[in-house]
């Protein structure tokens, strides 16, 4: 498949509506990780401070997750995706303007952070079901590829310009920048009409059952999720040991953010293969890439590698993440019926991230234990957890559907 076929969604008007708001709030979104990190342990943080900032988006993310599936099949997945744009451009403005006037207490962060991943608990399973009603059938893989390539576009660049701004005129004006971008992003889905009827069941629980029946009889979907739970585990160790080894050094804001980049850089290209490649089976290969993908990074984190070494490992990450989480979505708009798409999704998204505040806990707690064997130690539990869910005959043969 060519990229002129690979781009054939965006011809669609709906379509093309979502993609737009994506990629601005994508845009302003990419600044956030390196400018929130560094704005935090420059303003006198600690990691600890760090991983109870990210820890507090992380915790209300999963507690409202559920909820935020169900609403997401009961009403029109456009407006509740609009009022929690609306809700990021509040938190993450207000956050900028306190770390730029240096009222940025602790609790005040943390509860905007809270607020903030509320909001995206409402968000992040509407976002499925939506690609489903903009996008043709037949075009469900080049839709979520051009999806998860509005943040790749803008991500190789967002971290090294937070980088930029956090060391000349400081963090706040990037988490400000984040906070407009996503007002244009509710000003764009205010534009989207969708023939997209209230679902009204009397009964929430029935509807919270009926979603959590879908997960549990494909073995396929529920032992990947407990796979994702472990790999964002992972992410989220290295998302606070990262910054805290390089925060020592001189130019450690900078590398940082060049590591951030250099991800994005393999998010692209991860993105950009997704559109292309269709393969037949839908999981395995995706799995066998994880296996080689995410472990160099960890052995050199441990080992103090070069700057070079570290910038390779990153984009092959990224390459990893992006690829699989591309063709992971195509198989739910596959094999879940329509209905339950958001709260399918809101199962995933829960049981995916469930062990990220766990991830900042035990960071923020090997900061002053040491991290070399730990590292390492992770990587082999990590390789030997992918190939326990790559044996589940689901995964090995989840296959794409005709068409």
């Amino acid at each position: 498949m060519n990229l002129a076929e690979a781009i054939v969604p965006l011809r669609h008007k709906p379509f093309r509506l979502q993609f737009a708001a994506r990629t601005i709030s994508m845009a302003g979104t990419t600044l956030t990780p390196v400018a929130l990190a560094f704005g935090v342990l420059r303003t006198g943080g600690s990691a600890t401070a760090l991983a109870l900032v990210l820890g507090a988006n992380s915790v209300t993310l999963l507690v409202f997750l559920l909820v935020g599936g169900v609403w997401a099949d009961r009403l029109p997945r456009h407006r509740v995706m609009l009022a929690s744009d609306l809700t990021r451009f509040a938190t993450q403005t207000t956050l900028g303007l306190l770390l730029i006037t240096g009222r940025n207490a602790l609790w005040a962060m943390m509860l905007l952070q809270a607020v903030s991943g509320m909001a995206q608990a409402f968000h992040n399973p509407s976002t499925i079901g939506l690609t489903a009603a903009t996008a043709p059938p037949d075009l469900t893989q080049q839709a979520n590829a051009l999806i998860a390539t509005t943040g790749d576009l803008t991500g190789v660049a967002g971290p090294l310009i937070a980088g930029g701004l956090t060391v000349t005129i400081g963090a706040g004006w990037a988490i400000v920048i984040d906070g407009v971008s996503f007002l244009c992003s509710a000003l764009l889905m205010s534009r989207l009409r969708l023939d997209s009827p209230r679902r009204r069941p009397p009964d929430f629980l029935a509807q919270l059952r009926e979603g959590w029946r879908e997960v549990r009889g494909r073995d396929w979907l529920w032992t990947s999720i407990c796979w994702f739970a472990v790999f964002n585990l992972t992410y989220a160790v290295l998302m606070i040991l990262g910054p805290s080894i390089l925060v020592r050094k001189p130019s450690g804001t900078l590398i940082w953010a060049a590591i951030a980049a250099a991800m994005s850089v393999g998010t692209l290209c991860g993105n950009t293969l997704a559109m292309q490649l269709t393969p037949r089976h839908l999981l395995r290969w995706p799995r066998v890439a994880e296996f080689a993908g995410v472990t160099p990074i960890l052995v050199a984190m441990a080992v103090g590698a070069s700057v070079p070494a570290l910038l390779a490992c990153a984009f092959v990450m990224g390459v990893v993440m992006a690829y699989p989480d591309v063709l992971w979505t195509t198989a739910l708009q596959q094999e879940v019926p329509e209905k339950l798409l958001s709260r399918v999704s809101a199962f995933d998204l829960l049981g995916s991230f469930t062990l990220r505040p766990a991830g900042y806990t035990i960071a923020a707690a090997l900061i002053g234990i040491g991290t070399e064997k730990t590292l390492i130690g992770l990587a082999v539990v990590f390789c030997l957890l992918n190939l326990a869910s790559l044996a589940v005959p689901g995964t090995r043969n989840l296959t794409r559907a005709a068409s």
